[in-house]
């Protein structure tokens, strides 16, 4: 696997994560947002994902 490269988001998407608990992070296709979002997140939710609802999780 290749070494994850360091980006400019990556200061701010903390800020946002410590500030919030939660973010969404929007952009086109290929550009990095899930890994970025991987190298910081403690957990995350694919929305993709049908064996996931809110009925399991009550």
């Amino acid at each position: 696997m290749v070494k994850y490269k360091q980006r400019i988001a990556d200061v701010l998407l903390e800020r946002k994560l410590a500030g919030k608990g939660a973010v969404l992070i929007d952009g086109p296709k290929w550009c990095g947002k899930t890994t970025t979002a991987r190298q910081i997140a403690r957990s995350e939710l694919d929305l993709g994902d049908s064996s996931v609802s809110c009925a399991e999780k009550r």
